[in-house]
């Protein structure tokens, strides 16, 4: 149970903690006062406790009294939180707490304090303060790990690429000028089809040169896969001109018709079993579960906001699918007398308009003019918590793949497929 609950909550977990990062990266200090905390999971508690309570003694010694008191809040606002802690999150804390201006005047810092259950294991620990939150490790942890290299050959043209996370990207193409045919006959024709098997090698030669210094920078290279025609593919692979360390690389070789960058996405497409770690993998599979609920019309699939507001509401939806371009929000309105509340679902452009308009208007109940925005949302966030609560998947998709463009423009971003059928 425990481990399907976190598959199920990963991705809303990423998106947050991405958000939050770029949240962080805004908050800036006028000294050395804003702190960062990571702490890896067999870290005691109390070690922890105590190495601040020395920061503590440290910080005595600054000069300035304003940076002083700042850093001196800092810290004991980290060391009450871990009084709260009896044992650390599997993958340790993270936890960032600091004196942000509220305007860019001196004196108007206020302490303000994040606490990140962290998406892969803190390594070590660390504490640094500065003038800005040490964010780069937390960041490298949302970065994805793996990378598969992607060759194909032809005897006319190929091409080198690589997959990793939800990105496919073209690195290199190339063109032998090796011609296919020729009409002479005789000794002429012997001659000149030698003279191609050396051009052919040449260019399976030059490829893995450039292989070679492409790939061999790749420190997470977790495989690779090679497809061509087959002649021309199993002669780039006999050829000992690849490095070792790259040849031992090689997870499997596979027939195409053609070589070249429009051969990279077909390779992908053929391997896509072998490498089911890849997100851009899993999103293309999460959509073509979806679309083929919608093709062979089983009443599982839908999508717009309020049928899927609804099949929530209802515990109904089995996969909540989300475009991470999605940029919806909800919007409440409340009126701080009566206690009347509305909600409202905006494009995150619209967000300052409505603001203005609502300070304007006055509550339609008491017709006080206490009627203002009470909070803001993303839908992702909103219909991702109602989703957690009722045990749905979430997944979060980006436009990368053919399947999640189509999500964004055609569906508008938000799609899920059902336990069970439901009347709309």
């Amino acid at each position: 149970m425990g481990q399907e609950a976190i598959k199920k909550g990963i991705d809303l977990k990423l998106y947050r903690t991405k958000k939050l990062i770029n949240h962080l990266k805004e908050k800036k200090g006028f000294h050395t006062e804003l702190i960062s905390l990571y702490i890896p999971p067999n870290k005691k508690v109390s070690d922890v406790t105590n190495y601040l309570k020395n920061e503590i003694s440290e910080s005595q010694n600054i000069k300035s009294k304003l940076t002083r008191k700042n850093v001196l809040d800092g810290i004991s606002t980290l060391i009450g939180q871990l009084k709260n802690i009896n044992e650390l999150p599997e993958n340790g804390l993270i936890m960032f707490s600091g004196a942000i201006p509220q305007n860019n005047t001196p004196g108007t810092e206020r302490n303000e304090l994040y606490i990140v259950d962290p998406p892969e294991i803190v390594p070590t620990f660390k504490y640094h303060c500065a003038n800005e939150f040490l964010l780069w490790p937390l960041d490298d942890m949302l970065k994805p790990k793996a990378t598969y290299g992607l060759i194909t050959i032809g005897r006319q043209r190929s091409a080198v690429g690589y997959v990793k996370g939800n990105k496919v990207e073209v690195v290199r193409e190339f063109t032998s000028g090796v011609h296919s045919k020729h009409r002479a006959g005789g000794q002429s024709q012997r001659r000149y089809e030698r003279d191609m098997e050396e051009k052919e090698k040449g260019f399976y030669r030059r490829i893995s040169e450039e292989i070679n210094q492409i790939f061999m920078q790749i420190e997470d290279l977790k495989g690779i896969f090679i497809g061509g025609p087959g002649f021309s593919k199993e002669k780039f692979v006999k050829d000992e001109t690849l490095d070792y360390r790259l040849r031992d690389k090689i997870m499997d070789t596979v027939d195409l018709g053609y070589g070249g960058a429009e051969g990279i996405r077909a390779l992908l497409e053929q391997v896509k079993d072998k490498i089911e770690d890849i997100k851009y993998i899993q999103e293309k599979q999460i959509m073509q579960k979806f679309m083929k609920e919608i093709t062979n019309d089983s009443e599982l699939a839908i999508y717009g906001i309020e049928h899927i507001q609804k099949a929530l509401d209802y515990g109904a939806v089995d996969t909540l699918i989300m475009s991470e371009k999605l940029n919806l929000y909800r919007v409440k309105i409340e009126c701080s007398n009566c206690g009347h509340d509305d909600a409202k679902i905006i494009k995150e452009s619209e967000l300052d308009k409505i603001e203005s308009l609502y300070q304007e208007q006055n509550c339609p109940k008491c017709a006080s003019n206490t009627y203002k925005i009470g909070e803001n949302n993303s839908i992702i966030e909103v219909f991702g918590e109602i989703a957690e609560k009722t045990g749905a998947n979430i997944e979060i998709i980006s436009t990368e793949t053919e399947e999640g463009e189509t999500l964004f423009s055609t569906f508008g971003g938000i799609v899920a497929i059902l336990r069970y059928k439901l009347s709309f």
